[in-house]
């Protein structure tokens, strides 16, 4: 192209400068071709013209005509095929680029200003006001619509739930319900956002619109908003609307004829019943048998090894971890602590008294290697934790909540606050000291405050610990371990030998669900775990019922949130397994709720030994 525009260029200044001269010179040169094209003609092959019977006058006319007419034919060539025989000059004007690319090597003004956060994401997604519109105006539908899209968005939703929904404004509305009080959680806030509200207003007056029609009261659609409204108020933990709600839900099945008898090819049922179960596991309580009846019939389906499933300790289809075993996310040190957690389950929620007996003496070793499980804390300040650390720390601490409410068989908001971590202390005493009592010794030793995150750093001091204990020790100074001197050490020591204690320390409830929630948010739930989503579904559910007596209403909320997302993610594409281990949950919370004398001396005779234990 630089070539074409220069020879352009050229040739137009140069026809322009000898216009003048061009055009004589073509004219000669086309007078000189004419005359000597028309000499040869004549020497080759002349011609004879016989004298014409018309007068001289018009014969000399027509040969003048003719004479003009042969040199017309024969005249220079003409000016564009001059052009093109000229010859190609280079142009001496520069050539620019239209435009000037930017250089990624140079700093710009633009790049010194941090580029502000997008207040709104999709106006032009509904130019025409198409969508269903909320009766507040500061209501922001096409946002929601975008939130509820990466919150809850799957192909499953698109293809079984979100047809439904856009059919009538109370479904539509209910959804981006359920995304506004999500969104409240992931922002934190401490009251609910003005769309929130608003949308839970439409909602209702929509749905209670359609109660005043007997065709439409108990119609699919109606059904669909009042779920979706629960969910949203489990997200929210607003629980006095929430009951409210379930028992006017419960009316409307029943006015159908049951469960069975719901459209939308039995996703609607499966959703209200799931949704009920994870609902009272939240809250520890026990669900509506008409629901647990539901998921019992539609909870076992024989899935092929290769399929990627929802396992979890709650959930085991193969009798082995499959999923989680080739999952890229978890890591070795997870993937133990899942065995470990899914086998003490499993012996704690066997039915078989006869059994149950022998497995009490076999929950406290697993019991122990999940509470000595080691924290990622330590590695912190020296390495950089990937994500799949982050998640082995969030499995870490649900594990051991869950440990310690079945081994003392306690509901988990209680076990919540009773949750110990071993430390190791030396103790150096002679022999005359081996007779007294661990309690009096143990009251000779400061306790430091501990948690599941504690760091501990090694010393020279500790080195005969025993071999295989995860957890390495803090020095102690003179004024938290009472030490003999060293001329005594040295006078003695036949008779001082080097021996080993471990202690516990209670930690802070408040203290392993902010931990746990920044293990969660430092994880990415971006993609909701991915394959471990039944394990994520699983931890929201055991802190959510550990967190459910906690004052902090922000931490409830948040695992709730985690837990109606988990179910949303995977309810439509594996409704047995979400159906499974909802009821596993159920079993859990039952087992553990029990309040019998002789389950109370159980739980004060294993609190007791344990502390003996470890003495």
């Amino acid at each position: 192209m630089q070539t074409v525009r220069q020879t352009a260029m050229g040739s137009y200044l140069k026809a322009t400068k000898n216009q003048t001269s061009d055009k004589n010179r073509a004219n000669s040169e086309a007078s000189d071709h004419s005359r000597s094209s028309l000499g040869s003609q004549s020497t080759t092959k002349p011609r004879t013209i016989k004298p014409p019977k018309v007068k001289a006058k018009k014969s000399d006319d027509k040969i003048h005509r003719l004479l003009q007419s042969t040199s017309s034919t024969q005249e220079a060539p003409r000016h564009e095929t001059q052009l093109a025989r000229t010859e190609p000059r280079q142009s001496t004007i520069l050539q620019t680029p239209i435009v000037v690319p930017i250089m990624s090597d140079y700093l710009y003004p633009f790049d010194l200003k941090p580029v502000p956060d997008l207040r709104c994401l999709g106006n032009g997604l509904d130019p025409f006001g198409t969508m269903f519109q909320s009766s507040d105006t500061r209501v922001n539908v096409e946002k929601l619509k975008l939130e509820c899209s990466k919150y809850f968005g799957t192909e499953g939703l698109g293809r079984y739930w979100i047809p439904e929904c856009l059919n009538y404004a109370h479904t539509f509305l209910s959804t981006l319900y359920m995304a506004s009080a999500y969104d409240d959680v992931v922002h934190n806030r401490e009251i609910e956002s003005l769309e929130t509200a608003a949308l839970r207003q439409d909602v209702i007056h929509f749905v209670s619109g359609n109660l005043t029609d007997a065709a439409q009261s108990v119609a699919d659609h109606n059904i669909i908003a009042v779920s979706q409204l629960i969910l949203g108020d489990v997200i929210s933990r607003s629980d006095a609307g929430l009951h409210f709600h379930q028992n006017g839900i419960a009316m409307m099945i029943k006015q159908r004829g049951g469960l069975q008898n719901l459209g939308v090819n039995g996703q609607l049922a499966s959703a209200v019943s799931w949704a009920n179960l994870a609902t009272a596991a939240l809250q520890e309580v026990q669900p509506t048998p008409m629901y647990v009846e539901y998921c019992k019939l539609r909870a076992v389906k024989a899935y092929p090894l290769v399929v990627t499933i929802p396992e979890s300790p709650l959930y085991q289809p193969h009798k082995r971890f499959v999923t989680i075993e080739r999952s890229q996310n978890c890591n070795p040190n997870a993937q133990r602590l899942l065995v470990d957690i899914h086998a003490m389950t499993e012996m704690f929620l066997d039915t078989n008294s006869s059994k149950r007996t022998g497995n009490s003496n076999k929950i406290q070793p697993v019991y122990d290697r999940i509470v000595q499980s080691q924290s990622v804390q330590q590695s912190r300040r020296t390495t950089i934790l990937k994500k799949s650390d982050w998640k082995y720390e969030a499995i870490r601490l649900a594990a051991i909540v869950q440990a310690q409410a079945m081994l003392d068989q306690v509901p988990l908001s209680e076990a919540l606050d009773r949750v110990q971590v071993p430390e190791m202390q030396p103790a150096m005493f002679s022999s005359s000291a081996a007779s007294f009592s661990n309690d009096s010794f143990s009251s000779t030793v400061e306790f430091q405050d501990v948690s599941p995150a504690t760091d501990f750093s090694e010393s020279s001091l500790f080195g005969l610990c025993n071999e295989g204990f995860p957890f390495n020790h803090r020095p102690s100074n003179s004024s938290t371990l009472s030490r003999p001197s060293l001329s005594t050490l040295q006078s003695s020591s036949s008779d001082v030998p080097l021996r080993q204690q471990v202690i516990t320390r209670t930690i802070s409830g408040d203290t392993i669900l902010q931990q746990l929630r920044d293990a969660l948010e430092n994880s990415d739930l971006s993609d909701c775990w991915s394959d471990m989503a039944g394990v994520l579904l699983w931890i929201g559910l055991v802190m959510g019922a550990a967190s459910n007596n906690s004052k902090d209403k922000n931490v409830r909320r948040y695992f709730s949130a985690t837990t109606m997302r988990a179910c949303i993610m995977l309810c439509f594409e594996h409704p047995e397994a979400i159906h499974s281990t909802m009821l596993r949950m159920t079993d859990l919370v039952a087992a553990l709720g029990r309040r019998s004398n002789e389950g109370q001396m159980i739980r004060n005779d294993s609190f007791v030994s344990r502390k003996r234990s470890k003495n």
